[in-house]
Order: C-alpha cells, then structure tokens, then sequence
C-alpha cells in the first residue's frame, strides 16, 4: 500500500462527496435539499482542507482511502478519514493494514510518537471497539466521552504514566512513573493495572484531557492497602 501527501484538494472532493451522500458521517448529510446538503458538505470539506494536510493510500494504483491530519506540539491528530467505497473489493488484511501504513508514513515524517483519533460515529461504536482490540494493536481506546483512540508508533503499544498531581492519598508517587500492565473495560469503567517500582496499584480512569502538548488521564489509584486518592497521569506512548 503507498501512501501519498496530497496538494491538491480538488482531486479529494468528488471521492469525499460521494462518502458524505452515502454515509452521512456529519450533521448537515441528510439534509432534504440538495444544494443545502451539498453546501454543508462542501463547508466541511474546507475547513478540513484550510486546517489539515491531506494523505492518500493506495493499492494497485486505484485510491484505497483518504486522511485529514492536523500537527499539534507532541503527536498527530487524525481529524477525518475515509475508505473510497470502489475499494470494498479489497481483502479485509488490507483494511486492518491501511492505519498501519497511513499512520507509519505520518508519524515518520513529522517526527512523532503517536497519532489520536476520536470514535466519531454514532452506529455499532462498541464493535468497532472490538474490532480496534483485535486487529490494531498499537492503539489504546480511552473511556473518555469522545471514546479517544491513540495509535503508537512502536509495533505494539508501549507506554509509561507519569504522576503530575496527586491528593494527600497519592502524593508519595508525585513525579513517579508507572508502567502498564492489564486493561478490563466495562460498559462504565477502564480499570488499568500500574506499576510503580514493581509495586502493584489499580487505576480508575475517570477523565481524559487531550492538550496540544501532552495527554493527560485523571481518575482514582487504589494500592493493596485499600487506600484510595485521586490522581493525574501524564500519558506518555514510548519510541
């Protein structure tokens, strides 16, 4: 799969018209009138084209999909992104491929460690969770209300937190960094696992807050002394 900087937006349109009319991704899609529904389309298409660059991937020669991606201080944000529907006739390996090879490109160029991404639609959020869980390995889906994904650059995920705010509970690991161990998603709750020096404590994760320098998670820590305090986390995805 290559994977091309496009320049000219003009070429983009048509392929991103066509998957606005099909799939109604945004608000404004499913308007009555056409020329409304065209206008809201083509607004959108230009604030993407006036805030992003754009990238293409393609396979056998033939437009596979398209990105729209933003530079903020530390990582890459993925603000929209479709498939071209001819390339349905694709296997299914080269879909669960086509982040790898966007992102691989993206991130290499513009010298970052990772890229994020929000779970916009509002159809089958969860399996496309699952689907993340299973075939992208790189990638973290945060219990935030936005449900955040962040793809690492490393061939799988690696990450440390680092402690930036603590109550009276928590203060004794202000600066400290912990590694990540299990993750166990409910329908409410993502209980993470960290470790401090080998020692053993249990995240909550309440909130998170996606700065233009840094990614910061908040929730409650829990040690195997049943004390309880309430945290901040630097995220902080390795090289």
């Amino acid at each position: 799969m290559k994977i091309k900087h496009i320049k000219d937006p003009s070429t983009v349109w048509s392929f991103f018209c066509d998957h606005s009319i099909k799939s109604k991704p945004y608000s404004g899609c499913d308007f009555a009138s056409p020329r409304l529904r065209k206008e809201k389309i083509k607004d959108y298409f230009e604030n993407l084209v006036s805030t992003c660059e754009i990238y293409r991937a393609e396979e056998c020669g033939e437009p596979f999909g398209f990105a729209f991606i933003s530079e903020e201080e530390n990582f890459m944000n993925l603000v929209f992104a479709f498939g071209v529907s001819a390339a349905s006739k694709f296997f299914h390996t080269q879909w669960r491929e086509f982040p790898y090879s966007l992102f691989d490109s993206v991130l290499k160029q513009h010298n970052k460690n990772y890229i994020i991404a929000e779970i916009r639609r509002k159809h089958k959020v969860e399996s496309f969770k699952k689907w993340l869980e299973k075939y992208q390995k790189r990638a973290i889906v945060f219990k935030d209300p936005k449900n955040t994904i962040v793809w690492c650059k490393s061939e799988r995920m690696s990450v440390i937190f680092k402690v930036v705010a603590a109550n009276k509970t928590t203060e004794h690991l202000m600066g400290e960094e912990a590694s990540l161990g299990y993750t166990r998603k409910g329908p409410r709750h993502v209980i993470r696992e960290l470790l401090f020096n080998k020692e053993r404590y249990i995240l909550d994760e309440k909130s998170i807050d996606f700065l233009p320098d840094r990614v910061l998670i908040h929730g409650l820590l829990s040690d195997d002394k049943e004390n309880v305090g309430r945290i901040a986390l630097e995220f902080k995805p390795q090289k």
